[in-house]
């Protein structure tokens, strides 16, 4: 029903070509009714603009969170995917991370694969770094998934095709 609403709701706008502000903590929804995307946290606006521009370049830690599901890479020192040195953490979209059953060069991240769950046409696969018990969630359409079958217990190396980093505020 909600997404009946929604369409209805896209075609009435671009028939009567008017203004209009729509409020929805749903991500999907304002990603696909809206001309326009405010997001706001606590009160105070974090980013405006088209939803193509939130959702694929994404201004602040909030709005990378907020807008879809989101893997997290801390980094003390030195972020394996960047250039920036200091405490940053790289943020990765599952859909955005490459799976290779070798090291393509020293970006690679080793990892274990934990789960793999066919959900439809995408392929979800949950991993497990060597240094680390924090799972890693990735998303493959079900033909690069057919084309590289994994399983539980596979040794297989990561790399982000695409990351956005964000340097760590300390607070004092």
């Amino acid at each position: 029903m909600r997404k009946e609403l929604r369409r209805w709701l896209r075609r009435l706008h671009d028939e009567l070509h008017i203004t209009s502000i729509f409020v929805t903590h749903d991500q999907e929804e304002a990603l696909e009714v809206a001309d326009r995307v405010v997001v706001m946290n606590k009160g105070r606006i974090e980013q405006i603009g088209t939803p193509d521009e939130v959702y694929a370049a994404p201004a602040t830690p909030f709005v990378y969170q907020f807008i879809g599901n989101v893997n997290l890479f801390h980094s003390r020192d030195h972020a394996p995917w960047t250039q920036q040195h200091g405490d940053a953490v790289a943020y990765v979209r599952p859909h955005d991370i490459d799976i290779s059953t070798t090291a393509q060069d020293d970006t690679a991240l080793p990892v274990e694969v934990k789960l793999v769950r066919a959900i439809g046409s995408v392929v979800r696969v949950e991993v497990v770094a060597d240094s680390s018990s924090e799972v890693i969630e990735i998303e493959l359409s079900r033909e690069r998934f057919d084309a590289a079958p994994l399983a539980n217990g596979d040794k297989v190396f990561i790399r982000p095709r695409q990351c956005r980093v964000f340097e760590t505020v300390k607070l004092q």
